[in-house]
């Protein structure tokens, strides 16, 4: 359980760090600086728990389909609290999302393929 612990403890801090360093290289967003990696965690600490509100209120309040109400609240809300932490426009908020998106991606799944070989380490002797 500790594993798990720590593999999410890392994702959010690299989310954190990419969220920031995005921001930080894009140049309509603010002058280069170490403020946009507090932004940055603001941004990450409010996209989980409104994220999940937005895929409650839009799967179960709303009835609307499941890939709506999913792509909703995971595209659609991150970029919106993207733009209102750092102030920018729609195309840099998406951009950093998209960019947030892979990064997290790809690291979801070489964490996943470590903790695979781990346990099956583990399992088969």
């Amino acid at each position: 359980m500790g594993g798990v612990w720590l593999g999410l403890m890392i994702i959010f801090f690299v989310a954190v760090f990419v969220t920031g360093f995005t921001a930080k290289k894009i140049e309509n967003i603010s002058q280069p600086g170490y403020g946009n990696y507090g932004k940055a965690l603001i941004a990450q600490m409010l996209i989980g728990p409104l994220s999940l509100g937005g895929l409650m209120m839009f799967g179960l309040y709303l009835d609307a389909p499941p890939i709506l109400a999913f792509a909703i609240a995971y595209s659609f809300i991150p970029i919106v609290i993207y733009k209102i932490v750092f102030p920018c426009m729609w195309r840099e908020a998406a951009l950093i999302w998209i960019v947030v998106l892979l990064v997290l991606s790809a690291l979801t799944y070489v964490l996943l393929l470590v903790g695979w070989i781990s346990l099956s380490s583990i399992i088969g002797g």
